[in-house]
């Protein structure tokens, strides 16, 4: 049974995400530019140049996206997935983030290129959409739901179920946690994934089966659900090896606590993807058309 989350708990969860993507906003476009999510190799003599964007492309394809849907991207960022599907399919896209500092960036973004469709930007919580009911044809997520915890996961796809018009679909790229039982068991791979977990402010991992139950819970019938960790692993060693470029080092004295934190829970993420303590998949869900 899930215990409910205090809302001191909820609020100050949210405090430190939207503080985290805030002050750290420098090094994530230093590091990974406008997309501030994992990079999709399907082959292996891809380029690193476009890795993110592929991964926002293979995602858009097993979601089946149509020209001029109505998409919400929930956690946008700096907007760059929702005006890549405006761009390339003419889709009207509405980004919510916490974050001030990626909302103001965003809409300056927004509003410098020229699309086929449409995008705006609304700060607002996951877990508190502020949209009518059957307001979306997709539901957009990429790495945004780990900052959740595990009653706030399961209220994020009721609400997903409540803004998609029936036969809509939710299309989400997610950190899972491997066959292990994180911070209980005493393992290598529970110590792993509990490490992960802290370092990036995600109050646990679910793994694939929580959130399959979570969407048929919510009404929404899993149609696709896939293992890219062998896909997007990569990422970590592109990170790991920018990291330790000379005049980053030089900085290392002079950054904060957090953010050193941060940059040395690189190598942590890296060896829970190799070990298998820690998954990245993909998962689409339809909501069902006798779904209210």
């Amino acid at each position: 049974m899930q215990t409910e989350p205090r809302q001191g708990e909820i609020r100050c969860l949210r405090d430190s995400v939207e503080s985290h993507y805030d002050s750290l906003a420098f090094l994530y476009r230093a590091f990974w530019g406008e997309h501030i999510h994992h990079g999709l190799w399907t082959t292996p003599d891809e380029p690193l140049r476009g890795a993110p964007e592929r991964l926002v492309e293979y995602l858009s394809r097993r979601a089946c996206i149509e020209r001029g849907e109505r998409v919400l991207d929930v956690g946008c960022g700096y907007g760059a997935a929702g005006r890549w599907l405006a761009s390339r399919l003419a889709c009207d896209v509405t980004g919510i983030t916490i974050s001030a500092g990626q909302a103001r960036v965003a809409k300056r973004r927004n509003a410098r290129e020229t699309r086929a469709g449409s995008t705006s930007v609304v700060r607002a919580d996951a877990v508190r959409l502020p949209f009518l009911g059957r307001a979306f044809d997709v539901i957009w997520v990429i790495e945004c739901i780990e900052h959740l915890a595990p009653a706030g996961k399961e209220r994020f796809f009721q609400e997903s179920a409540r803004l998609l018009r029936p036969g809509g679909r939710l299309a989400l790229c997610t950190w899972e946690h491997g066959d292990v039982t994180p911070g209980r068991d005493g393992s290598q791979p529970g110590r792993l994934v509990a490490e992960v977990s802290d370092r990036f402010l995600c109050p646990s991992l679910a793994s694939a089966a929580e959130y399959t139950a979570w969407c048929e819970a919510a009404g929404l019938a899993v149609s696709w659900s896939e293992d890219l960790t062998a896909k997007v692993e990569r990422t970590w060693d592109v990170l790991l090896k920018r990291v330790r470029r000379p005049w980053l080092q030089w900085l290392k004295p002079w950054v904060s606590p957090t953010t050193r934190r941060f940059v040395e829970g690189f190598p942590v993420i890296r060896e829970a993807y190799a070990t298998g303590a820690m998954k990245y998949g993909l998962l689409i869900a339809e909501k069902r058309r006798s779904t209210a």
